[in-house]
């Protein structure tokens, strides 16, 4: 059962659809207008709002805005019959999870919408504890790294080889929930390091470059499974959790001290060269090197490898691709170098 906060100003469509979700079993807390709304939501932090978009006193979008920042865990549904498509992607852009049009004629769809939004939710926690528990433990293993480095040589020694046991762990969990990616960070890791040997790299900078490789997609541990696996299209929604990955490695390698910038390049291997990429959106030379090369070798294996919405291409025209986009997705010389190397 999930407590509901219903905001709207017409009566007769609050008692409906409290009937309709209390019949359901949950619990349903009514308000009229917006800021009623956040009056009741602070008090009795609900599991989910629903929300009407125009009222006096605070409308849907007032709603939106404060949830958003105060509680963005928290799923916020419009539900109006006034809007425009224009008012729709407004209120998805200020935070909104979803929107309907009234009049609800199919109440079904409400209570369907609610249970996924629910859902949807709890996958969010529990991946974003599952990260939490991770980088505690990280943050521990760096902790007593730390802790000993100046008189205990040899602990150090053993720590940094739990640590790497640690990262070989997480990469192995990564390998666990997307099967799809089994062998691909491996694979990306050694085109990587090849690209740089011809751009003529030191061996710091080629063991950088195969860490990163080897890591670059760990944030995809806080992705849900059904979107990783997911055939078809994914929903914009999707794809934002899909992109969130970069910022979540980076999250979960930032305090681990490499010798050299693995999490910054983890946050940019999907930076594009025309600045087009994500999530900061470089460009050029603001993009590190190491991370234009992992952009090139992630692409060109992602192409060859089978996913589950598509097959793999083989790789002549795959490199096809890389060799057409470079000075738009891909660094030129960065391209160069793998033309080298490929074939």
């Amino acid at each position: 059962m999930a407590k509901i906060l219903c905001i709207d100003d017409e009566p007769i469509l609050r008692l409906i659809t409290s009937d309709y979700l209390g019949d359901m079993g949950h619990e349903v807390l009514e308000a009229s207008s917006g800021a009623e709304g956040l009056t009741l939501f602070r008090r009795y932090r609900p599991d989910i709002v629903l929300s009407d978009l125009r009222m006096p006193d605070g409308d849907g979008f007032l709603v939106v805005t404060h949830l958003a920042e105060e509680a963005p865990e928290t799923p916020v549904v419009i539900i109006s019959g006034t809007g425009t498509l224009d008012d729709a992607v407004k209120t998805m852009r200020l935070g909104a999870w979803d929107y309907l049009s009234k009049p609800l004629k199919d109440m079904p769809l409400l209570g369907q919408t609610v249970e996924r939004m629910l859902n949807k939710a709890r996958e969010r926690r529990n991946a974003s504890q599952y990260l939490l528990n991770l980088e505690s433990r990280v943050n521990e293993l760096e902790h007593e790294l730390q802790s000993w480095s100046s008189s205990h040589k040899d602990t150090v020694l053993r720590l940094e080889a739990a640590l790497k046991t640690s990262i070989g762990s997480l990469n192995l969990a990564l390998r666990e929930k997307d099967p799809y990616t089994a062998g691909h960070n491996e694979r990306v890791a050694r085109i990587s390091v090849d690209i740089g040997i011809a751009l003529g790299l030191g061996e710091q900078e080629q063991e950088v470059l195969m860490l990163a490789g080897l890591l670059h997609d760990i944030g995809k541990i806080g992705v849900p499974e059904s979107i990783l696996n997911k055939r078809i299209a994914l929903s914009p929604d999707e794809l934002e959790e899909i992109r969130s990955h970069v910022t979540c490695g980076y999250r979960i390698l930032c305090n681990i001290p490499f010798d050299g910038p693995v999490a910054e390049l983890v946050l940019q291997h999907h930076e594009r060269y025309d600045g087009s990429g994500y999530p900061k959106g470089l460009a050029g030379e603001g993009i590190l090197l190491e991370a234009r090369i992992l952009a090139v070798a992630d692409v060109y294996e992602a192409l060859c490898s089978d996913r589950p919405y598509r097959a793999g291409l083989n790789p002549v025209d795959a490199a096809s691709y890389v060799f057409k986009n470079a000075g738009t997705h891909f660094c030129p010389k960065c391209v160069d170098a793998f033309r080298q190397i490929i074939f």
